[in-house]
């Protein structure tokens, strides 16, 4: 009877091999070596730059097999799924052998006393014995002549609680990959989005449901130009154009409405080039190109500070077939001016604002992933300071035996069986 049992807590072939240990090592180092290629391969990057990392055999490789965004990749999603039902299985399959009725037989308590786990006494100490186990340990008779005093049944369960507990993080990740995103803002004071643009390529733009406002942004730099401070006042308003709520983000102090958070994540400057050339004006942003002079010129690039000589614009323009560059400083007389092949051109003025950056994510598998780690920590603790501990207390003719057993921490268990025995063994 028991063997038709064992046979069927083991199951078919395929059951044994999706419990097997030899399927979770292989599922774990394939896992790990995952993780380190999407370590070393950047993910998320555009075409350009992968091609100006990899050689473009490279690059097709990486796109052929999502190495590109390994973590949201399918086989990834794979592994992971194998990885769950293996350790779901096994979580089943010990939490059956638990729950399986047990045979209250009582083992041979001989053994455990000349090893130090128990001691025989006089029957009429019984009581007493008793009394020194006090109430914490759980009763049950085994037959009429033997008793079992319990206590720490639940730390069996320990192993069951931490495979329960990764099942619950894995399954807040995945909530996390399909129903959160992340995407970007940039605003300039007064600028308002009802919609985010995704870092990912391709993929369509992230509608909030409420339209954020920023109201603000401020920036501070050191004298050596580098960014000391910035932050970005905002407004969350309805379709009403009710304020909902209204806050400031910081570095590292994000600002958060209905599972949405925004962080503080980059800001930039957004200009208007006014330039003087053959007797025009022109208003230029970068990369805009002044047409209809002798000699068309585009802004490249701005510096808020070049070489300690204040704001400088870079233009281009084309020389014959060959392309050249010249700096105009608006801070310097004698800057502020070139001639371009016979053409008089001259920076009039540069103004524009500042633009804050605003990193836009919403991930409802965070608290699920939390409950996770607290009943996590919370197995961890019934496996590594809890103990089940089983003692005997079999009646003889002429003498009583207490004995027992737990599952960790044998020299304290033998320690307490000997206070329990002090004046009586």
């Amino acid at each position: 009877m028991s063997a038709i049992k064992s046979d069927k807590m083991r199951g078919g072939p395929i059951f044994r091999f999706l419990v097997s240990v030899r399927l979770t090592i292989i599922t774990l180092s394939l896992i790990a070596g995952a993780s380190i290629v999407g370590s070393l391969v950047r993910q998320g990057a555009s075409e350009e730059e992968y091609l100006s990392l990899y050689s473009e055999r490279a690059y097709h490789f990486i796109r052929l097999f999502g190495l590109d965004d390994a973590y949201h990749s399918s086989w990834f999603y794979l592994l992971m799924g194998v990885f769950a039902i293996n350790l779901f299985l096994c979580t089943l399959q010990r939490l059956r052998r638990l729950m399986a009725p047990r045979e209250r037989q009582a083992p041979d308590l001989s053994g455990f006393v000349s090893a130090g786990s128990g001691f025989a006494t006089d029957p009429v100490n019984r009581e007493e014995v008793v009394r020194r186990l006090g109430p914490s340990y759980r009763r049950e008779r085994v037959s009429e002549t033997t008793e079992l005093f319990e206590k720490g049944r639940f730390s069996r369960y320990g192993a069951i609680v931490v495979h329960a507990s990764v099942l619950l993080i894995l399954a807040g990740g995945l909530i996390g990959n399909i129903s959160g995103f992340k995407a970007y803002l940039a605003l300039k004071p007064g600028d308002e989005a009802s919609a985010a643009m995704p870092r990912k390529p391709g993929q369509s733009a992230v509608v909030l449901g409420f339209t954020v406002k920023c109201t603000d942004f401020r920036v501070s730099f050191y004298p050596s130009g580098q960014p000391k401070e910035y932050a970005s006042d905002i407004e969350i308003l309805d379709e009403k154009r009710n304020i909902l709520k209204r806050g400031r983000i910081r570095v590292n102090e994000p600002f958060s409405y209905k599972g949405v958070y925004f962080y503080q994540s980059s800001y930039g400057r957004s200009n208007v080039y006014t330039f003087k050339a053959d007797g025009r004006t022109f208003e230029l942003g970068e990369e805009q190109v002044a047409r209809g002079v002798r000699v068309p010129f585009m802004v490249v690039r701005y510096e808020q500070d070049v070489h300690n000589f204040g704001p400088g614009v870079m233009v281009a323009y084309m020389d014959a077939d060959e392309p050249k560059t010249l700096w105009f400083l608006s801070n310097v007389e004698k800057m502020r001016s070139h001639t371009v092949n016979g053409s008089k051109v001259s920076l009039e003025n540069i103004s524009g604002q500042f633009h804050t950056g605003l990193e836009v994510s919403r991930d409802p598998g965070v608290p699920v992933v939390l409950c996770g780690f607290t009943l996590m920590l919370a197995g961890l603790y019934i496996n590594f300071f809890t103990a089940h501990r089983r003692i005997y207390l079999a009646l003889g003719p002429d003498t009583l035996i207490v004995a027992g057993t737990t599952s960790r921490n044998k020299e304290g268990f033998a320690e307490d069986m000997r206070k329990i025995g002090g004046g009586l063994a």
